[in-house]
């Protein structure tokens, strides 16, 4: 049993407890838990390095949810490769849940929804009114080229309310979008994806402006310009407006300011 009993304890112990019994009891995993690791299954999903943050989520919380609602193991493995495998262990049904909600997540980062269906429609709306204003520019122009000035005027007029319905309705669609995107998180969380860099810069400065004298921790998602064509153009925006009002801030990772 172990050198801790001296030779008459030893022979107390034998005729108390057998020693072949005790090992026998020791050595036998306990039922239950020999039917759970058989029920046990294992799936791996790489990642492409660039989401995999999306994935983790804000301090883990992605993650954490993700383990809290299906009951399942999910672990990522070292972030320096790419892809970055993400191993998920449980009962079969959990692990599919699991995995499921990964691949959606890892979706919505490759193809995300940036405007939400509110914010389409007046995206829309505005791009219509757009149009029709550059059609009524040019019937304009050829009415003043024809010498038909008060026509030229009358069509002006229209041109100019086009362009105040485009305006109205892209506004509509900023706060749609910022609404979208932040639902639910809080006056401390700002994700201006799906912004354009005037929109995502007014409601960045109102935004803090309300903030200002409360003082605390502000979370700032300008983006890293993955989605974007040619070079991230908000993110150095916000930088710039930080550094302007002396505020400090650390990059938490490429698209998130702190």
């Amino acid at each position: 049993m172990g050198s801790c009993f001296s030779s008459a304890e030893k022979d107390v112990a034998a005729t108390t407890t057998p020693a072949a019994k005790v090992e026998k009891k020791h050595d036998q995993p306990p039922p239950k838990k020999a039917k759970l690791e058989e029920k046990e299954t294992e799936v791996v999903i790489n990642c492409a390095k660039v989401w995999i943050g999306q994935v983790i989520g804000p301090g883990g919380a992605t993650i954490k949810e993700l383990k809290s609602s299906t009951g399942a193991e999910v672990n990522v493995g070292d972030s320096h490769h790419d892809p970055v495998p993400i191993t998920i262990t449980g009962d079969p049904a959990a692990v599919q849940n699991a995995k499921a909600k990964v691949e959606a997540i890892i979706k919505e980062a490759e193809h995300p929804d940036y405007e939400g269906g509110e914010g389409k429609k007046w995206r829309k709306e505005a791009d219509m009114c757009a149009q029709k204003a550059e059609v009524c520019a040019k019937e304009k122009d050829n009415l003043f080229n024809s010498g038909d000035k008060k026509g030229g005027h009358a069509k002006l007029d229209e041109v100019k309310e086009w362009q105040r319905k485009m305006h109205e309705a892209n506004d509509k669609a900023a706060e749609a979008i910022f609404n979208h995107r932040n639902a639910g998180k809080g006056d401390r969380y700002m994700d201006f994806h799906g912004l354009r860099k005037k929109e995502a810069m007014d409601i960045l400065e109102k935004k803090m402006g309300a903030l200002k004298s409360k003082g605390g921790t502000v979370e700032l998602i300008p983006g890293a310009g993955h989605h974007s064509k040619g070079a991230a153009v908000l993110k150095p925006a916000v930088i710039d407006y930080l550094k302007k009002h002396n505020l400090k801030f650390e990059e938490k990772n490429a698209g998130d300011l702190i």
